[in-house]
């Protein structure tokens, strides 16, 4: 008779005992609530020891490609030098052809004048001057020609009208941002509506630039020059103050086209003489890029000041003087770049005293970076 399927062998049941048993259900073990808490917690405390040192490692990057930066800014700077046998020349949006004292020494006019063969009062930079070098010679050529046609003085009179750096022509160029122009850590390098002379209904943008020129030691007054010294640090910089003069005692300021510094002029060593240092946009409405008046700053104020609440009015309007010094976003301190293409990372601990030495060309002073 034919076995039924489903029987099992009796004689596969004897040589297998287990065959035909029935296995029970293995059960699973779940994670309870404590282990669950235990496990996040952990899981936090990891996070929590591990994101500093990746912000670390962030900041340190940022902080070296800053250098690089300031660097490239710097050996730009010497090439142009060794090409016009000075260093790169600012022209103030007006005349400004006063010695120290406040004492005219320019021809009527004022050297710049297009009436004695200058290019115009119109507002340039000294960043402008190291365009080609800096491997932008498309912009640098359109600013001159507009510049030419368009020679000053400057003036921001609409949205689509202007003159010298304010011309129409090239403005749109002005609004990039380039991006060695901007500190990796500083986020508000960006385009700007809100620049001092550049406001207009915030219909006019500039690009901004972290890195300016080291005018000298000098204290900075409302009235410049001959004004009242409302310095909001008096004895700390030099006077009378000298950013609307001739007459800096450092390398790069907005009036240095009276007479251009050349490298043989600086007396105190170049490795011992700041050029360009680092500042931050939102501290300072002086910031537009390519502007006489946005690319300068000066060592008699404190190294890494910053002015808080970090708002406009207080900073554009009631502080602005103060807001004129050199500072970062990095921990400790400020990159600049000395007058021999080198970078230093100034310590915001620096001695002031010494912190001013370095930013003159000829006082004699022997201190070094600490």
């Amino acid at each position: 008779m034919k076995r039924r399927a489903s029987h099992v062998d009796e004689s596969l049941r004897d040589s297998n005992p287990r065959l035909g048993e029935t296995r029970p259900h293995e059960s699973r073990r779940a994670f309870t609530l404590v282990e669950l808490l235990v496990v996040i917690a952990i899981i936090g405390i990891l996070v929590a020891l591990l994101l500093p040192a990746v912000q670390a490692a962030r900041e340190a990057a940022r902080r070296m490609s800053c250098a690089n930066n300031i660097k490239n800014i710097g050996l730009a700077c010497l090439n142009f030098h060794d090409t016009s046998k000075h260093l790169p020349i600012s022209i103030s949006q007006w005349a400004e052809d006063y010695d120290i004292n406040h004492k005219w020494i320019g021809p009527p006019g004022g050297k710049m004048d297009v009436k004695n063969g200058g290019p115009g009062y119109n507002g340039k930079g000294w960043i402008v001057d190291i365009l080609p070098q800096m491997e932008e010679t498309a912009l640098s050529d359109a600013i001159a020609q507009g510049l030419k046609a368009s020679p000053g003085p400057f003036k921001i009179s609409g949205p689509t009208n202007g003159v010298g750096m304010g011309a129409p022509t090239f403005r749109k160029m002005l609004e990039r941002q380039i991006p060695w122009l901007s500190c990796p850590s500083d986020p508000s390098a960006v385009p700007s509506s809100r620049q001092w002379y550049w406001t207009f209904g915030d219909q006019v943008i500039t690009a901004t630039t972290c890195y300016k020129g080291v005018i000298g030691d000098s204290v900075v007054t409302s009235g410049g020059n001959g004004g009242p010294m409302d310095t909001p640090f008096p004895n700390l910089g030099s006077t009378p103050d000298c950013h609307n003069t001739a007459d800096c005692n450092g390398l790069i300021w907005r009036a240095n086209y009276v007479n251009p510094v050349q490298m043989r002029k600086i007396s105190d060593g170049t490795s011992k003489t700041f050029m360009v240092g680092e500042c931050v946009v939102a501290q300072d409405y002086h910031s537009a890029a390519f502007f006489a008046d946005g690319s300068w700053a000066t060592c008699g104020n404190p190294l890494n000041y910053f002015i808080l609440p970090e708002e406009e009015t207080n900073i554009k309007n009631d502080n602005w003087q103060a807001a004129r010094g050199f500072k970062s976003l990095h921990p400790g301190g400020v990159h600049f770049v000395m007058a021999d293409g080198s970078v230093q990372f100034v310590s915001e601990g620096i001695d002031h005293t010494v912190y001013r030495g370095l930013s003159t060309r000829e006082g004699n002073e022997t201190g070094g970076v600490q």
